[in-house]
Formats: C-alpha cells, sequence, structure tokens
C-alpha cells in the first residue's frame, strides 16, 4: 500500500437502510496495524448534517448528499496532487461520484475509465428511481444524464437544480464527466429497465454473473483492461453487494449469485496493479447487517489479500 491516502466518507444518506456510515471505521480496525500504521489517512462524518428529506422524495437527501460529494471531492484532490492514489472507504455508493468528479475537476481534457464491480447498475436519475435513494445514481449523474423516463414536470424545481449540481460537481462544473465507452461493469444482476435501456443503447461494456461462469474472471479483467486502455486512469470501485451473500449480507442490497472473495481478490489485485489507477473505492458496507458473517471483516481480507503480493 505504497503512495496510499485512505479517505473515508463516513456517511450514508444515499442509502435506503442506515448503518453503512460505520463501515469505514469498521473495517479499517479489521485490517493489520502494521499494513495501515504509516499511511496517512482523513474522516470525513455526515453528523453535522440535518436529517430533513420531506421536499425531495425523488432523490431523498440530495441537499446533504450534494455537501458531502463537495468536502470529499476536495479531499480526494488533495490526496493526488499530494501524489498519493486515493484509497477511499465510503458508507454508501452515492459517494463514488466524488472520485470520478476529483478526476475530470483536476484533468478536464483526460479520459477516465471507470471500473464499476456492483449487483447494480447506478444508473438512476429522480426521475426514474424507483425508491428515489441516490446510491442507485452516482452514475446517472456522472454519465451527466439530466432526464430520462419521466418528464421533467414530476420533480420539483429545488431537486431539478440540486441534481444538476451533481452532475456538474466540482470547480469546473463539468457534464458529463465520463462516457459510456469509458465504463465497464463487473458481476451486475439487478437492474430496472431505464438502466438495461442505458446499457443497450450505449453498447456499455457489462459482465454479468453469467459471463463471468462462461468466460472466466482472467477473460474478465483481460477485456476490461483492454476496453479501457485508451484512458489516460483508472478509477476502480468496489461494491461490496458485487459479492454473494452466502459470504455476508452485511450491505444494504444484497443479491444472490454473485463473486465469491477468491473472485473478487483476483479481480482487485489485477485492477490496483495497474500503473495508471487513480483511485480505488469501497463501499457499502453496514456492520449493523449481520453480526454472524461480518461484511467489514470479509472485506478487509479481500483488501488486505488485493494489495499485497
Amino acid at each position: 500500500m505504497k503512495n496510499v491516502k485512505i479517505i473515508t466518507i463516513e456517511s450514508d444518506f444515499g442509502a435506503g437502510t442506515k448503518g453503512a456510515k460505520l463501515g469505514p471505521q469498521a473495517m479499517l480496525k479489521q485490517l493489520p496495524h502494521a499494513l495501515i500504521a504509516d499511511i496517512p489517512a482523513v474522516r470525513l462524518s455526515d453528523d453535522d448534517l440535518p436529517e430533513d428529506e420531506s421536499e425531495h422524495k425523488q432523490a431523498l437527501h440530495i441537499i446533504q448528499i450534494l455537501e458531502i460529494q463537495k468536502r470529499a471531492l476536495e479531499h480526494i484532490q488533495t490526496a493526488a496532487t499530494e501524489g498519493f492514489t486515493p484509497f477511499i472507504i465510503s458508507g454508501d455508493h452515492s459517494n463514488g461520484l466524488a472520485g470520478i468528479s476529483a478526476y475530470k475537476d483536476l484533468y478536464p481534457s483526460n479520459q477516465l475509465g471507470v471500473i464499476w464491480i456492483d449487483a447494480h447498475a447506478d444508473l438512476h436519475t429522480p426521475y426514474t428511481s424507483p425508491s428515489g435513494n441516490m446510491h442507485g445514481m452516482p452514475l446517472g449523474a456522472a454519465l451527466g444524464i439530466e432526464k430520462l423516463g419521466q418528464s421533467g414536470s414530476s420533480i420539483d424545481k429545488e431537486t431539478q437544480q440540486k441534481w444538476k449540481q451533481l452532475t456538474q460537481l466540482g470547480k469546473q462544473k463539468i457534464s458529463p464527466k465520463i462516457t459510456p465507452n469509458n465504463l465497464v461493469f463487473i458481476d451486475i444482476r439487478d437492474l430496472e429497465k431505464e438502466e438495461i435501456s442505458i446499457i443497450e443503447e450505449n453498447n456499455i461494456l457489462h459482465f454479468t454473473p453469467q459471463h463471468r461462469k462462461s468466460l472466466g474472471i482472467l477473460e474478465i479483467i483481460e477485456q476490461s483492461l483492454a476496453h479501457l486502455a485508451h484512458c489516460h486512469h483508472i478509477y476502480v470501485s468496489f461494491d461490496v453487494d458485487s459479492l454473494d451473500p452466502s459470504i455476508s449480507s452485511g450491505t444494504g442490497t444484497p443479491v444472490h449469485g454473485g463473486l465469491s472473495k477468491e473472485e473478487a481478490i483476483q479481480l482487485l489485485k489485477a485492477f490496483l496493479g495497474q500503473p495508471n489507477l487513480f483511485a480505488f473505492e469501497i463501499t457499502e458496507i453496514n456492520p449493523l447487517l449481520d453480526r454472524h458473517n461480518p461484511m467489514e471483516e470479509v472485506a478487509a481480507e479481500i483488501v488486505k489479500a488485493s494489495f499485497l503480493s
């Protein structure tokens, strides 16, 4: 873990189930002290932000999430400009927008490749989300999707305004931040029709559990890296719900048919070893949901094995 700076985003405003904000510190406590003792770290928390969500039913807590993203973006940019690789441990996946936005703000003319390892595509917007939970929207924002499906008239004006600010997160207000050609999904398996339409219409490279079984992990790694070979850097986001719930159900939205620990380690070892890695994020660890097989222990085991040769 050389040249790494740990950034914990202890916020779960984007999740439908509370508890993920406890995940970053829970996982850090499971990592060997010798592994992280000398690594610089910074903590962000949402404890100072109010809970009110009454005005934004289709984008719950969007005001608080926008504020957290602004704070996280600044810390990620600082780490990168200091020469570190940001190692982001975040509460829920709405925070994934911060790392992508930080990169595009620093390098406006560069192309960032995003490897999204997740049971879900997270391509929703306030116009399509069935729940309003914003951990299902970070890539919708990164792709700059402002309207899809429902008419914008069904969204209140403040939500429309805040959503636009999220799509333009960063001082340079760049949107979109990534293109569909620079995105790879691995192990997605729980999608709504709007997300399927985006993937199909934009020919986004994606691998389902069926692909994993037929191709194997090594082939998925090879195809993913080849697909993103034209990108200047890559950003790897690992949602622990990509893992099969038989390992641990300690995440807000577990879905059967996921990765084994060994498969997750194979993926992360390959991707984290890339010389053009900009940042790595692990997210959605919820210590409140499974005390029989605690997810923080599973995640720490995967991270340790992935960073160490």
